[in-house]
């Protein structure tokens, strides 16, 4: 969707953005390690780069006060910029060298910005199919251009990661369903909720219902099988390739396992993968190259 690169930046007063700082430290509640410290130091600086465009589309699209389209313009506008080194916002100036190092392409990252402006107007998912859809545009992206970064952009090997990058999607809405809810979003798809019969004001309760917790573990399971079926990419990466994307796969299997030991129930306690069931997951995977 181009648009005028000398369109203006009014956006910028609709409530701004947050310092640089700020949003790397979002990456310590993360389900997976973004960027592990065993990684050299300058794979490290191109995931943080990736991650901070990420989480900075995201600000705008979710909790930015104001008007979220125009912020969301402003940074597609200052995508472009960070393409040719002219970038002006501090997150797409430390995005500009790793894009251009790495040939990341302009069309996978404007994605993101896409998915959500597709947030903006999009509150509910009719079909398992239309949430595919869309985490087509907000996670599929983010594993695409990880392996640009370690210059294994393979098409087979993109095909596994969309599919771990949408269990990883998945596994968030489930974490976040009463977040989403408070903010008018729901990313359960409508046919999944009729056929457990639940209600959409059971997303805001103090406990999930029985009916809420099937409902929540049919979509965990879901994603479970979505990280087994692209765990295969471990096997055919090396090196620090395949630290880093195991760590992604361990962070969703720990997640999925956070899940089951709460009972499937995202509303009476914080779902969060463990420490020790990621290193181990982790672990198995780099050795082992699958999951089990």
């Amino acid at each position: 969707s181009g648009r005028d690169s000398e369109q203006p930046v009014s956006a910028a007063r609709s409530g701004g953005l947050p310092k640089w700082e700020a949003v790397l430290e979002r990456m310590r509640s993360e389900n997976f390690p973004v960027a592990s410290k065993v990684l050299p130091p300058s794979v490290r600086q191109d995931l943080h780069a990736l991650y901070g465009y990420f989480r900075l589309v995201d600000y705008a699209g979710d909790e930015a006060p104001g008007h979220r389209g125009e912020l969301l313009d402003l940074l597609e506008v200052d995508l472009r910029r960070a393409y040719q080194g002219t970038a002006r916002i501090p997150a797409l100036r430390a995005l500009s060298p790793t894009v251009r190092k790495h040939g990341i392409p302009y069309e996978v990252l404007v994605k993101l910005i896409e998915a959500n402006r597709q947030d903006q107007r999009v509150r509910r998912y009719e079909t398992f199919a239309d949430l595919l859809d869309y985490c087509a545009l907000s996670a599929a992206p983010v594993g695409e251009a990880v392996l640009h970064v370690f210059d294994r952009a393979d098409k087979s090997l993109i095909e596994l990661s969309d599919k771990i990058c949408t269990a990883l999607q998945i596994l968030e809405h489930c974490q976040d369903i009463r977040a989403d809810f408070n903010q008018g979003r729901i990313y359960i798809p409508a046919e999944d909720m009729r056929r457990f019969g639940c209600a959409e004001e059971e997303l805001a309760g103090a406990h999930a219902s029985t009916k809420l917790r099937g409902l929540v573990k049919f979509e965990v399971d879901r994603a479970r099988r979505m990280l087994a079926a692209g765990a295969p990419i471990v096997s055919q990466l090396s090196g620090m390739a395949r630290i880093a994307v195991s760590g992604y796969i361990a962070g969703g299997r720990a997640t999925a396992a956070a899940f089951a030991a709460a009972g499937h129930d995202p509303l009476s306690t914080e779902i969060r993968p463990g420490r020790v069931r990621t290193f181990v997951e982790w672990g198995k995977l780099y050795a082992l190259g699958r999951p089990w």
